[in-house]
């Protein structure tokens, strides 16, 4: 089972379709590195139009006696199109398109459509996003923690205190020398974990409509609901 905490994730993702820009400590000297470092990574990332990319994503949760390991891919194509796709341990399929969040579980045999349009900026700020991040330079002092094997780690501190109460900091991986992030970790403030590690990268690929496709098979039911802001993502 996913829950409403993967779903904060799967939209968090999007940071890998669009630029990080973040603050340095203003008590902290500027460190050049990280100046250099973030450039590069804006350059990258607005650059992007198109991407695939493998993920493993491992929630570490207080209520779960063991972390929970999954497996898939995201498709991303700016602005607004994503396929989000599970293969491990069971198939689930995460489609935002058009306006609409498809949610398809195959082994439930259940697909329901929310029509997102209307109260995306809502639901982003209900997931404790609520920024764009090119605004991130107004909610987090980004540091840098150090690098190890050729990776180099990134902690971003929320300032603003209702964002503290949400998450206590962000974990960046960035490959220095593609300006790759290689995964990323949101600390709750109540200590819970979801990690992402990123393979395979595939900047701008050619996608076609095909490769945003879902194949309901016949028989599936597709429920349209109406969107609850209080949980906005059933299953």
């Amino acid at each position: 089972m996913v829950s409403r905490r993967a779903i904060l994730l799967l939209l968090l993702l999007m940071v890998l379709g669009l630029a990080l820009r973040a603050k340095e400590p203003d008590l902290a000297p500027p460190d050049p590195r990280l100046a250099d470092l973030l450039a590069r990574m804006d350059k990258v990332q607005k650059g992007l139009t198109t991407l695939k990319v493998a993920f493993t994503q491992t929630n570490t949760f207080r209520m779960l006696s063991q972390p929970q390991v999954m497996k898939g891919r995201l498709v991303l194509k700016k602005p607004d199109t994503a396929l989000y796709e599970y293969t491990s341990p069971s198939k689930l399929y995460f489609l935002i398109k058009d306006g609409d969040l498809l949610v398809y579980n195959p082994e439930r045999k259940k697909v329901i459509v929310q029509d997102i349009r209307r109260h995306q900026a809502r639901i982003i700020r209900y997931l404790g996003i609520s920024q764009p991040l090119q605004e991130l330079q107004e909610s987090f002092n980004v540091r840098w923690a150090g690098e190890d094997n050729g990776v180099v780690q990134l902690d971003l501190v929320p300032i603003k205190a209702k964002l503290r109460r949400k998450i206590a900091v962000l974990h960046f991986w960035v490959n220095p020398q593609t300006a790759y992030l290689k995964g990323f970790e949101v600390v709750e403030s109540e200590g819970d974990r979801i990690r992402f590690d990123f393979s395979q990268w595939e900047a701008n690929p050619p996608l076609s409509d095909s490769a945003f496709k879902v194949d309901i098979p016949p028989g599936v039911k597709v429920h349209r609901q109406m969107l609850d802001l209080q949980e906005p993502f059933q299953r």
